[in-house]
């Protein structure tokens, strides 16, 4: 019996240590999201692409890269999160706000094209582009999606600097 006892005292004392420690897939999202970082990126917790008014919870994480544009017409999202909102002439893909400037669609139409299932979303804004990417599937390296940011980086800046 005092065995009994002396065993079950000490799985309460072992026990918050077991639960502090991280789970493999949590892990894996640190290394992920700590790659980004050293890669450039910063990486922020935001609400889902196709949020609804009240909805504020912090659900999705976005990876973004800043850029020298910083107009007020920057700022738009399209998303294939979910079913919310309008249909955009990208397959699979929807707006979440307004649609932007036609000017972008070379930027929308290179993402949409070159990434792949696990990027949920494009959020463009004054100063940076984002990638809201599923944490739960991500298997590429954090090279693929910087290239991508990048190259998008690089359209922005060159391409619409000429249209001003």
């Amino acid at each position: 019996m005092v065995w009994i006892v002396i065993l079950i005292c000490l799985s309460f004392a072992i026990m918050p240590m077991i639960w502090v420690k991280q789970s493999p897939y949590q892990k894996k999202i640190a290394e992920f999201r700590k790659a980004a970082r050293e890669n450039g990126l910063s990486v922020r917790r935001c609400r889902r692409p196709d949020f609804r008014e009240g909805e504020n919870r912090l659900v999705s994480v976005c990876y973004e890269i800043s850029t020298t544009y910083k107009e007020d017409d920057m700022k738009f999202c399209i998303h294939r999160f979910s079913n919310r909102g309008e249909e955009s002439i990208w397959k699979s893909w929807r707006w979440a706000s307004e649609k932007p400037n036609q000017k972008w669609n070379h930027l929308i139409e290179y993402v949409t094209i070159s990434s792949n299932d696990n990027v949920l979303a494009l959020i463009v804004k004054p100063g940076s582009i984002g990638l809201v990417l599923d944490e739960k599937k991500v298997s590429e390296e954090i090279k693929f999606f910087k290239e991508i940011l990048l190259n998008s980086k690089i359209k922005v800046d060159q391409g619409l600097m000429l249209q001003l």
